[in-house]
């Protein structure tokens, strides 16, 4: 006994649908964590290209990241600016110079801030919440480590190439809009838990407001 034509119509399509819908979950499944699994340490070269009528800057630099869930610490090596202690749950940031003669810390409210470092993944997606999801490319090795390569939209114009470890971190990223261009790539890397003196200022800084500089508070 045949089926008829209709029924092997539907049959088709249904088959195909279940196709669609496999692929659509094996690629989700192959998708790393949204975000970083694991606490983790990082030197990052970061370099940027900022392009503007009648001028613009670019520069780089190599700082020292450490991350642990919402937290993370940023050191720069090259340029020497400011240290900064990131907390996205508080939505604050501290910034303090280790070298002061003053040991004096200032902390800064911050609103709906995002860090990739943090974040990964969804740190990326928000540079552009209506590009679709990443694609999956191929993958590759960062700082010895293997990650997956993904596209945001169009990177060679507006979009993102990322690589993302399979704790989640992403241990590359380059971001391009029409008239701006950032890049980083982890050099070394290293997970495991963090120490929480990496998340406050060292002892003997005070921290101050930076909206009330007279009132300040011993860190902790």
């Amino acid at each position: 006994m045949t089926a008829e034509p209709g029924l092997r119509l539907a049959l088709g399509i249904a088959a195909a649908v279940a196709a669609l819908v496999a692929v659509r979950a094996r690629a989700e499944a192959e998708l790393p964590p949204e975000r970083p699994t694991t606490p983790y340490s990082a030197t990052i070269r970061n370099t940027y290209d900022i392009r503007r009528p009648g001028g613009g800057s670019s520069g780089g630099d190599t700082i020292e990241v450490r991350v642990s869930g919402a937290r993370s610490l940023e050191d720069s090596q090259i340029m020497e600016e400011k240290s900064v202690i990131l907390d996205l749950e508080k939505q604050q940031a501290i910034e303090f110079d280790p070298k002061a003669t003053d040991k004096v810390a200032q902390r800064f409210g911050l609103n709906d801030v995002t860090s990739t470092y943090i974040q990964g993944r969804a740190g990326l997606a928000a540079y552009n919440p209506s590009w679709p999801a990443p694609k999956i490319i191929g993958e590759d090795k960062v700082a010895k480590q293997n990650c997956t390569v993904l596209h945001y939209a169009k990177p060679e114009e507006d979009g993102i190439a990322a690589c993302v470890s399979k704790e989640g971190v992403v241990l590359r990223a380059k971001i391009k809009y029409p008239d701006y261009e950032r890049s980083f790539e982890a050099l070394e890397f290293d997970a495991g838990k963090q120490d929480e003196k990496w998340f406050r200022p060292p002892d003997g800084f005070k921290i101050i407001d930076a909206a009330e500089p007279e009132e300040a508070t011993p860190g902790e």
